[in-house]
């Protein structure tokens, strides 16, 4: 039985912060798609004259290249060395965020997005291209695993699933973002700006965590600010301060911290001595990578983590994010970026409304509904292309966004939070979310050879990936919902 211990208001100090910290996820999405549109464009295989010609053009005459000849095998790689970045961002993020916080956290990984964005822009080769988009992977990572981590830190109990889908619904933004930019810059002179966009998007995410982000509690509470991580707590959600004392108790009930004795002073003067409520903490309460791989303690979180992050991907999802024009322009030669445009615009609407039910329907039915929708729309894409059916092909690939975004898109980062310890949570998102960046460079690296080599038949191995998927979830996934706690999660007495 649920028995929130905060105040589920969500104030505007609260929503603001959810909002600036979202601006990671974002970027994210972004750089994901960013390739997608003006991928023929960049590669030189095919030329847009823009209103001048690409000599009389800014780029042009600056010493910049029309385009950068790139063969399949370099177009996959150049797309997936983005998940290799990401890849060792997220790996290492957590032991960063658990040393330095999660606000100084996210700053760094602003910069990441700048350098990398910048030298995208600027790029005149291969090699670097590849070298910024690597850069900006390294922010990437950084930034999914401390935008969930910050999430399920400061969510009320009964906000959790509505907060925690802001980080799916924010990376959504940010491809759909890019691909209405790309309406209008999909052009010889202009696809460089889509890159730059990404550096200025950087600068402003920058400032405003520097000026509107608090500090995570409960990292404030793991190395010992015990006053401040209350203080924190109650800025955030406001309400009664008994209420956010008592949830920060809970965090040390449950592990968030433990070691030294204190007594918390409260905003109106009073305090609470021994036995009336006090925090205690220390800084060698968090675990680390190394320590969460190697104790069998974190089984449950590692089997949850893995598993769902790695199928995630292994469903398909990125066939249609990273390729999703180059594959429809064979059907669409003339609506490919605009039909993609109107794919990622129900992506974001569609992911926001389930965002509004997770917390009502629960996590595990909308993972299973989702999966087993996502494989029969797989498998109508795969006969849409095969049977270049422009019927199939725009049913299938509906379908698939829509059921994505209902389940399988934003729960598994949401999903890691709630079925691990408080004080593993760091590691555990990185874990994850490492996972997840393996099986999309896996995705990302291969789908452009294996279309190549068997056309639409590739979307029937993620049709399987989906049944497999259902059995995963069915028998390793624990219902989350209405639960506070690590032990309400597995059934674990107290």
């Amino acid at each position: 039985m649920t028995n929130s211990l905060s105040d589920p208001k969500l104030t505007a100090t609260l929503l603001t912060t959810v909002s600036v910290i979202c601006l990671g996820s974002l970027q994210f999405g972004y750089h994901m798609a960013e390739l997608n549109a003006p991928e023929l464009l960049l590669s030189c295989k095919i030329s847009v004259p823009g209103s001048v010609p690409f000599e009389s053009s800014w780029f042009g005459s600056h010493g910049f290249e029309r385009c950068i000849e790139l063969s399949p095998q370099q177009v996959g790689l150049v797309t997936s060395i983005f998940s290799i970045g990401g890849l060792i961002g997220s790996f290492y993020v957590g032991t960063i965020a658990d040393a330095i916080g999660r606000k100084k956290t996210s700053l760094l990984h602003c910069v990441f997005f700048f350098v990398g964005s910048t030298l995208n822009g600027l790029s005149n080769s291969y090699v670097s291209l590849l070298f910024g988009r690597f850069v900006s992977g390294l922010g990437a990572g950084s930034a999914i695993v401390i935008t969930s981590l910050l999430i399920n830190e400061i969510a009320p109990p009964t906000s959790k699933g509505l907060l925690g889908s802001m980080n799916q619904v924010s990376i959504n933004v940010g491809i759909l973002f890019t691909q209405l930019l790309s309406l209008a810059w999909c052009t010889d002179n202009d696809w460089r700006l889509l890159l730059f966009m990404a550096s200025l998007l950087a600068i402003v995410n920058f400032l405003l965590i520097f000026f509107y982000v608090e500090e995570s509690p409960v990292w404030l509470l793991n190395t010992g600010d015990n006053v401040k991580a209350f203080t924190v707590l109650h800025r955030l959600r406001g309400g009664s301060y008994s209420a956010s004392q008592s949830e920060v108790n809970s965090w040390k009930k449950h592990g968030a911290g433990t070691g030294d004795e204190g007594v918390i002073l409260l905003d109106n003067g009073g305090s609470l001595e021994e036995g009336e409520g006090q925090v205690n903490a220390s800084a060698s309460s968090t675990v680390t990578l190394k320590e969460y791989l190697s104790s069998r303690e974190y089984n449950n979180s590692k089997l949850v983590a893995t598993g769902i992050l790695i199928l995630q991907q292994l469903d398909g999802v990125n066939s249609i994010i990273f390729y999703g024009v180059s594959v429809l322009v064979a059907i669409f030669p003339d609506h490919a970026i605009s039909i993609n445009c109107l794919i990622s615009t129900v992506n974001v609407v569609v992911t926001f409304l389930s965002a509004t039910v997770v917390d009502r329907l629960g996590r595990k039915p909308l993972l299973l509904t989702s999966v087993t929708f996502l494989g029969i729309s797989s498998a109508v894409m795969g006969l849409g292309i095969i049977n270049t059916s422009s019927v199939l092909s725009i049913v299938g690939t509906f379908t698939y966004i829509t059921f994505f975004a209902i389940g399988l898109g934003p729960i598994p980062f949401l999903l890691v939070g709630e079925v691990t310890q408080p004080r593993a949570k760091a590691s555990a998102q990185s874990w994850g979310t490492t996972m997840n960046w393996f099986a999309t460079f896996v995705v990302g690296y291969a789908f452009p050879m294996v279309k190549n080599a068997i056309g639409g038949y590739v979307y029937f191995f993620f049709t399987a990936m989906c049944a497999v998927s259902y059995w995963f979830i069915q028998a390793h996934i624990p219902e989350t919902k209405g639960h506070d706690s690590y032990e309400e999660v597995w059934g674990i007495a107290n």
